[in-house]
């Protein structure tokens, strides 16, 4: 199921199998979205949010954060798998390499 070097990509909140991206790149994360990648890892998820998220205020790091714990909350919930895993908030522009390694497409 989980393969080496690999992650799910999700757009919040349709955290289903059957929603999930199988073939997922960059251009899959859209400014006006959360999305959330979990790999191979189950001690880490990482929750990417868009400039343009209506969800939260981008601007603020408070609610950023706020709006990755729910989004976390709700995979882990929906899916049973990386739970306790530590919740990892990217904002769009700010996303550290290791993000894009799980981008296998590009």
């Amino acid at each position: 199921e989980w393969e080496d070097l690999e992650g799910k990509l999700f757009r919040h909140p349709d955290y289903c199998e059957e929603d999930e991206y199988c073939m997922f790149d960059t251009d899959d994360l859209w400014p006006d979205g959360t999305y959330l990648v979990a790999g191979t890892d189950p001690e880490r998820i990482y929750v990417w949010i868009g400039a343009d998220c209506a969800d939260c205020d981008y601007e603020s790091l408070d609610s950023c954060r706020a709006m990755a714990d729910r989004a976390a909350a709700l995979f882990t919930s929906a899916s049973g798998t990386h739970r306790g895993a530590e919740v990892l908030m990217v904002r769009e522009n700010e996303e550290p390499d290791v993000f894009w390694d799980y981008f296998v497409l590009g």
